[in-house]
């Protein structure tokens, strides 16, 4: 994997139907808390989950051999987010240097399949330049910390969505 890549990898149907049922019922039944940007906007919830509990789940292996056979990322964080945020997009990094390597698997998890459900992605010039929308099981793999990116909710017709954020460091 060229580390410091801007591609965007996107795989429908990532999960079969019991795993992605299972991942559906546990997401609905996990607490969550308010979250904000850095600028105060609210505009979701989330539930942070405990790495090591993840260690030997089949699913950090399907991610690994889907989007990264050939290298040794780790995961650092694992969130269930509930987003719906109807006050502006907030493009950002996922990082807390700009311009370093910290990728980012998301699994849209359970929403509407409306496009302004999905995600939007940016340059340095932090224009959009892609965005993939909402369906249920679609998984997107990305460095998140060289490319911006955000949700979409405010730009058009959204509802509230699931989704699952690993985070991987080299």
């Amino acid at each position: 994997m060229n580390k410091g890549s801007r591609s965007l990898t996107c795989v429908d149907n990532f999960l079969d139907k019991d795993s992605l049922e299972a991942l559906q019922k546990k997401m609905l039944s996990v607490s969550y808390k308010a979250v904000s940007s850095p600028a105060k906007v609210h505009y979701g919830h989330e539930h942070q989950f405990c790495v090591n509990h993840f260690k030997d789940d089949p699913l950090l292996k399907k991610i690994k051999n889907t989007f990264f056979p050939n290298d040794n990322l780790k995961p650092v964080e694992i969130r269930a987010h509930l987003r719906h945020n109807t006050a502006k997009p907030h493009p950002h990094l996922d990082n807390e240097e700009e311009g370093k390597d910290f990728f980012s698997f998301l699994l849209y998890i359970k929403g509407d399949p409306l496009l302004y459900n999905g995600t939007g992605f940016y340059g340095l010039d932090r224009k959009l330049f892609a965005y993939i929308g909402f369906s249920e099981n679609r998984s997107i793999f990305f460095n998140a910390g060289r490319i911006f990116h955000t949700d979409l909710q405010a730009l058009g017709e959204s509802s509230p969505r699931y989704s699952l954020n690993i985070f991987y460091r080299v």
